[in-house]
C-alpha cells in the first residue's frame, strides 16, 4: 500500500483544496471548469470511508495532475455547506460529487462506501479525464 506523501513533497504530491468563501466562489465562476467536490461529514457512518478516500486522493498521480492543472477542487465541512451546493443534497445526499460550474449542481456522484478507497478515487479520476475534452 502506499503511503501519503510527506508535506516536503506538497503540493508536487498533494493536492490544493480550496475552501468555500466569496473569493473562492468567483475563482469556480472565472475558471467556468466542473469542480470536485468532497464534503468531509463526522457521522460515524460514512467518516471512516470519506477518511480513507481522502488520504487515497494524492497518492493517485493521475488525480493530482487533472486537480493541479485542470479542475479545482472543493472541501467542504458537513456543518458549513453553502447554501449553493446543498440547495442540491451535498452533505445529505452525496459527499464526494463532480460539480457543474454552471450552478454547482452534480454532474456525477461517488458512493464513499462503495468499495476500496483506491478503487473509488480510481474511478474519481476516470470520471475526470472522460470530462476533461468537453472542458478544454
Amino acid at each position: 500500500m502506499a503511503t501519503p506523501p510527506d508535506l516536503a513533497d506538497f503540493p508536487d504530491a498533494g493536492i490544493v483544496w480550496k475552501k468555500w468563501n466569496a473569493e473562492t466562489e468567483t475563482e469556480l465562476a472565472e475558471r467556468e471548469r466542473p469542480i470536485l467536490l468532497f464534503v468531509a461529514d463526522p457521522d460515524p457512518m460514512v467518516f471512516p470511508f470519506l477518511r480513507a478516500i481522502f488520504q487515497a486522493m494524492p497518492v493517485n498521480g493521475r488525480l493530482r495532475g487533472l486537480l493541479h492543472g485542470e479542475f479545482p477542487a472543493l472541501y467542504v465541512e458537513a456543518g458549513a455547506i453553502p447554501e449553493a451546493i446543498g440547495a442540491y443534497g451535498a452533505g445529505r445526499q452525496y459527499h464526494i460529487a463532480v460539480l457543474s460550474p454552471y450552478g454547482l449542481n452534480p454532474l456525477v456522484v461517488f458512493d464513499p462506501v462503495r468499495g476500496d478507497a483506491a478503487a473509488v478515487v480510481a474511478e474519481i479520476a476516470a470520471v475526470l479525464d472522460r470530462l476533461l475534452p468537453a472542458w478544454r
